[in-house]
């Protein structure tokens, strides 16, 4: 009995999943065989594409050189044409089967054959049936591709989804992966402290039980891919161009670009390193190197941790080794300076009730005017693009006008969701604040110095040590409440200056 081979095939797992294209391709070449009387010793039943160039076909790779290490198979049965081949580079291998190991090419559905006997007409017939194919996958390409790009215009991620978040197939959206959603946003928090690298972030996550889709840990490089996605405060790149997403965001842009300073700064924590109560807090006053802790052994073998400045710069006279009770006696003062006056803390309140009646006109004002700017940023990029259809704009100015608009429209968008989230309770919080604020000297004076850390962390970026001072660069809102300590008798009438500290005060909510 004569032999032959069976090569069916699908273009995707989701054809692969629905079976019943395979399995009717596959019904039908045995059909065939059998009406032929040929025995089939072995059969391919694939998922693979028969186009893309820059993916093996490795299956069909398979038929091949089995075919050629196998003379005494003189057949190969596909279902149609466009099963066996779309691209002319394959179509060569099947030419090379035909002339030079004298197989024969089956077509089950269609009852053609290609062998070394075919007539001119048949070939050409062939050829032409490969170019029909290779026109239609060219044509299925380009209509997938622009249908991408009006998803990502539209804000829809036209892809698989971010670690993070996973495909809806029935809305077409973005949802977000609850089990792993609050881990990835730990990470951003855990490095954006500036205390953790990637791999230590990665380590703590995994320990947590972190796991991926496929049940994997998190890697280094995967993390630090995530921390560097704009996709995760609401921006995506599709084909080297921004969009705004519509889906939630797991951070804001203001602590994406705060991970973006730091994974471009030499900042390289060590997993190994012993870590000290008040590292990364100061910076030497003389020469802005980092002061950080050591620990030194006395006589008795009592170990004791001091802090000094790392002299990166080179060394300079002036400066010891402070005791860390020292230190933390040093860092008393800066705390003192947010406590307020009772007078103080009534103006404030003042200004929160009178900023209370006229905020939501101030906003209602600012997110007109940005959704203003965005209507007329709009308006230009539609009549670039009309000018362009046109023929009135050259070619390098459209390209650079429209890669301007967009960028901006983008901005804009950004800014007007910020200044939709108004906070309906900043009076409430605004006044739980200064209540908080006076209770975080005493709360710092009882803390052992890890908790002081924290506490000090609350209250500002960074420190400076200047010999027996310590200066604070104050955070929102106590840079605000520092202001007015270090101007006791400073106490604005209630105008429009003063609902403008007002609102610099309240903008840390």
């Amino acid at each position: 009995m004569k032999t032959a081979l069976l090569y069916v095939r699908v273009s995707s797992k989701e054809q692969e999943k629905e079976g019943y294209s395979l399995d009717a391709q596959e019904k039908l070449g045995h059909e065939y065989a059998q009406r032929k009387g040929f025995s089939i010793v072995k059969q391919w039943k694939v998922s693979e594409s028969a186009w893309d160039r820059k993916k093996d076909r490795v299956a069909f790779n398979q038929m091949i050189d089995y075919a050629k290490a196998h003379p005494e198979v003189e057949h190969i049965i596909f279902d149609i044409l466009d099963r066996m081949t779309r691209n002319d580079f394959d179509k060569l291998k099947i030419y090379d089967l035909v002339q030079h190991h004298n197989k024969t090419i089956h077509f089950s559905r269609s009852n053609k054959i290609y062998n070394r006997d075919s007539t001119p007409d048949d070939l050409f017939m062939l050829d032409i049936e490969v170019a029909v194919a290779k026109k239609m996958s060219n044509d299925i390409s380009r209509k997938t591709r622009m249908g991408m790009v009006e998803k990502a215009e539209q804000g829809l991620y036209p892809a698989t989804a971010p670690l993070g978040y996973k495909n809806n197939r029935e809305t077409r959206r973005l949802e977000i992966d609850t089990e792993r959603f609050e881990h990835l946003r730990k990470a951003f928090g855990l490095f954006a402290s500036g205390t953790y690298s990637i791999q230590m972030v990665a380590d703590i996550l995994n320990k947590d039980g972190f796991r991926s889709p496929r049940g994997n840990p998190i890697r280094k490089s995967t993390l630090s891919y995530i921390l560097n996605n704009s996709f995760y405060y609401g921006i995506f790149n599709w084909h080297g161009k921004l969009y705004q997403g519509s889906h939630e965001p797991l951070i804001s842009k203001p602590l994406f670009d705060r991970i973006q300073q730091i994974l471009t700064g030499k900042f390289h924590p060590s997993a190994n390193r012993k870590e000290f109560a008040f590292n990364n807090l100061l910076v030497c006053g003389d020469c802005g190197c980092k002061v950080l802790g050591e620990e030194k052994r006395k006589p008795n073998n009592n170990r004791y941790t001091y802090y000094h400045c790392t002299f990166s710069k080179g060394r300079h006279e002036g400066k010891g080794y402070y005791p860390e009770n020292r230190l933390a006696q040093l860092f008393e003062e800066p705390v003192k300076q947010v406590i307020i006056t009772e007078d103080m803390a009534s103006w404030i309140k003042e200004g929160l009730e009178f900023d209370r009646k006229n905020l939501s006109l101030a906003h209602d004002n600012r997110l007109k005017s940005l959704q203003t700017q965005h209507s007329k940023v709009k308006d230009r990029l539609n009549r670039l693009y009309d000018d362009k259809y046109d023929g009135g704009v050259a070619e390098e100015v459209f390209i650079s006008k429209e890669s301007e608009y967009k960028t901006l429209l983008l901005d804009l968008a950004s800014q007007i969701v910020e200044a939709q989230k108004i906070n309906p309770n900043f009076y409430e919080d605004g006044v739980k604040t200064l209540e908080l604020t006076n209770l975080l000297y005493p709360q710092y004076v009882r803390a052992n110095h890890e908790e002081k850390a924290i506490v000090l962390k609350k209250l500002a970026s960074n420190y400076t040590l200047f010999d027996v001072t310590i200066t604070a660069a104050y955070k929102k809102p106590y840079i605000f409440l520092a202001k007015m300590k270090g101007c006791p008798n400073w106490l604005p009438r209630m105008d429009s200056n003063h609902d403008t500290e007002i609102q610099n005060l309240m903008s840390y909510h």
